[in-house]
């Protein structure tokens, strides 16, 4: 009784268990009836979650979850209290936000447990999204005050960092640190979405030249955390508009260039400048401090005497070395070159019709300016070189110089142009060699040319005419058995003796064999004849006369003068003309060829005589030799701009301390030349007749 009565319990238990186990919902069916959703408010920094399918009755709270997505760590727990108030038909709304989460930028998984249901609500997305963020410093790599800046690509319109009130920072480290030495150039700066251009003091990061990175980061002070938003490099060097080398007429007249240097910029500041220049072969040869032109440092200037060069014409390169605010040095990353060399400039050699050769030198230059300049020319033969002539110039430019030469023969020659620089040292500017030609030579025989309205019949040889043809004729001298057919002209104006031959051709005396130039009478306002001359006078009389007394020529070789004071004189070679008029040379105090006074001599050219017609002693004696008797002479007042168809020659000069006629067939030619060669005569007539200097 007792077994069957335990066996009823058993069954009635099981069966009350299993009845109610029925009547109940399982715990799988009730979860199955929650859901839960969320929404993320990014600029706001907000996540909205929503459960539903909450029994009031049977629910007094949930509970909020937040877990790193990553790690799983757990941010974010707390129990939320569920009220009729807010729960209307089994739906909660709540919210949580990026404070909340200490402003941990990230993603969430976000779980709600009601009683022992967990229910996923899905990932909340408070991450930063800067993938498509750009960044770029704008400014010299010599300023300070620069810009960072950044872009994004993202056209969505997405919020790249979540939540209110962001600010971000610009930090800076040099190339070859480390990160963690980087210093702020940038302090917190509100954040704008969509890019931005924050102002940096790159001056803040260090003293350091060279490259930097910079990085934009996302401070989190609550964590004291930094978030790397973007990067960008930049440089720090000094930097400048311009480095340039300056002349001028005022500084080549001080021997100097001068070099400058403008809108410098360096982000430490500028001290000071140093110019640096060295030679072509890289040889440091002067330092020079540059002078600050602006009180911010962005100009310098400095002059570069070529006394400092050692007066050495290179191209020199000149090198500026910064010293910044903090006493470091920095070379600048620029050069230039200052050309000091000379230039030789163009030299022309233009070959003219009257058989002459123009030289023409143009944009010739040597540091400091041209002292002076010379021409020189020299005749080739073979290897060998023979100076002929130097053309001289003072100072000059040389932007133009040019020198006209007569052409002294047919072959081959070279003309060589010299520079002096300011401190005295020859320089070889330019040359150039060129042939002369037979059709070079100009005028060659015998020309018929006007005159001062007359024509004459002239003699040239290489283009120039030719002053005395005595050889060129082969004219023999007078004698009893030869007559020259000759007229005479004195231009008593001119101081100058013309001889003309007679022309068969025109039947006049139009072909001027020689020409002299001689002392006349010293009173040149008496145009009286011959009628008036005596003792006293000192006029050369005008009218026609002849070589001739009673139909005999009157020549002697050495003939006694009596000058109007009553001293006796000697002339050589005197030809009668009228009364006590000679041809003759200048009359000395004795029979002697060493007693002619030097300024006698040079009184050539002007009127200086008692009325004769003072002449050298190669002259003289040439009317002496070659007028036959009955030649016409005529006297003319004459006209100091006509001096006749040959012109009037220049004379031979001499010093205080000769006393012949560098003339004379009788002074030794090895006496003259010695005279010459030490310039006490400007020139001399060998005894054979050849001309030497002028």
């Amino acid at each position: 009784m007792k077994k069957q009565r335990h066996h009823f319990i058993y069954l009635f238990t099981l069966f009350a268990v299993t009845a109610f186990a029925v009547g109940l919902p399982s715990a799988k069916a009730q979860a199955a009836e929650y859901a839960a959703s969320l929404s993320v408010d990014r600029p706001a920094g907000e996540c909205r979650y929503t459960v539903q399918g909450i029994d009031v009755a049977q629910t007094s709270s949930l509970k909020l979850q937040a877990s790193h997505k990553t790690s799983q760590a757990v941010a974010l727990q707390k129990e939320v209290p569920i009220t009729a108030e807010n729960c209307a038909n089994g739906t909660y709304t709540g919210s949580f936000s990026l404070e909340d989460l200490n402003r941990s930028y990230d993603y969430y998984d976000v779980n709600i447990t009601v009683g022992d249901s967990v229910i996923n609500a899905g990932t909340c997305d408070f991450s930063v999204h800067n993938e498509t963020l750009s960044a770029s410093i704008e400014g010299g790599a010599g300023s300070s005050a620069r810009t960072f800046k950044t872009a994004s690509s993202d056209t969505s319109g997405s919020v790249m960092i979540p939540g209110p009130n962001k600010s971000v920072s610009v930090m800076a480290w040099r190339e070859g640190s480390e990160e963690s030495a980087a210093q702020t150039i940038a302090p917190a700066t509100p954040y704008t979405e969509g890019g931005m251009a924050i102002p940096i003091n790159t001056a803040a990061a260090g003293t350091a030249y060279g490259n930097w990175t910079a990085k934009l980061v996302l401070e989190n002070e609550k964590e004291g955390t930094k978030l790397t938003l973007a990067i960008a490099t930049y440089s720090v060097e000094p930097t400048l508009k311009t480095f340039e080398v300056k002349k001028s007429k005022a500084l080549e007249k001080k021997k100097a260039f001068a070099v400058s240097v403008s809108g410098l910029q360096n982000v430490y500041g500028v001290k000071k400048l140093t110019f640096t220049v060295y030679n072509s072969k890289k040889k440091r040869i002067a330092t020079i401090s540059g002078t600050k032109k602006k009180s911010d440092g962005s100009k310098f200037y400095a002059e570069v005497p070529l006394k400092s060069l050692k007066y050495a014409l290179d191209t020199y390169t000149i090198q500026a070395t910064l010293t910044d605010n903090n006493n470091k040095t920095q070379l600048l990353d620029a050069t230039v070159l200052a050309d000091e060399e000379a230039d030789g400039g163009s030299l022309s050699v233009v070959k003219k019709k009257n058989a002459s050769c123009v030289y023409h030198l143009s944009n010739a230059y040597i540091p400091g300016n041209i002292k002076k300049m010379r021409f020189v020319v020299y005749k080739i033969d073979g290897k060998k070189e023979k100076k002929l002539n130097t053309y001289k110039f003072g100072s000059s430019t040389g932007k133009k110089v040019s020198v006209e030469a007569p052409n002294p023969d047919r072959g081959k020659y070279k003309v060589v142009v010299y520079g002096y620089t300011a401190w005295g040292k020859k320089i070889l500017l330019n040359e150039k060699t060129y042939l002369l030609r037979k059709k070079d030579m100009g005028k060659n025989g015998w020309y018929y040319e006007t005159y001062k309205g007359k024509k004459y019949k002239f003699y040239y040889i290489d283009n120039e005419k030719q002053t005395d043809l005595t050889d060129i004729l082969n004219l023999k001298e007078s004698s009893g058995t030869n007559t020259n057919r000759m007229y005479i002209e004195i231009n008593r104006a001119a101081c100058t003796v013309t001889i003309y031959l007679y022309n068969e051709e025109t039947k006049k005396y139009d072909i001027p064999i020689k020409t002299c130039t001689v002392c006349v009478g010293s009173d040149v306002g008496t145009v009286a004849g011959a009628g008036g001359l005596n003792p006293k006078s000192y006029y050369t009389p005008i009218g026609t006369y002849s070589i001739c007394s009673n139909g005999t020529s009157v020549k002697y070789t050495v003939k006694q003068m009596y000058e109007p004071d009553g001293k006796i004189l000697y002339a050589r070679w005197a030809t009668h003309i009228v009364g006590n008029v000679y041809f003759h040379s200048i009359a000395v105090g004795s029979d002697s060829h060493y007693a002619l006074p030097s300024y006698r001599y040079n009184l050539l050219g002007s009127p200086a005589s008692a009325g004769c017609i003072r002449m050298t002693v190669a002259d003289a004696k040439w009317i002496y030799d070659y007028a036959s008797t009955g030649t016409v002479v005529k006297i003319v007042k004459g006209d100091s701009s006509k001096p006749g168809p040959l012109g009037k020659l220049k004379t031979i000069k001499t010093t205080g301390s000769i006393n012949y006629d560098p003339t004379d067939p009788a002074v030794p030619d090895s006496r003259k030349k010695a005279d010459y060669k030490a310039k006490r005569i400007s020139g001399y007539v060998t005894k054979s007749g050849k001309k030497i200097g002028n």
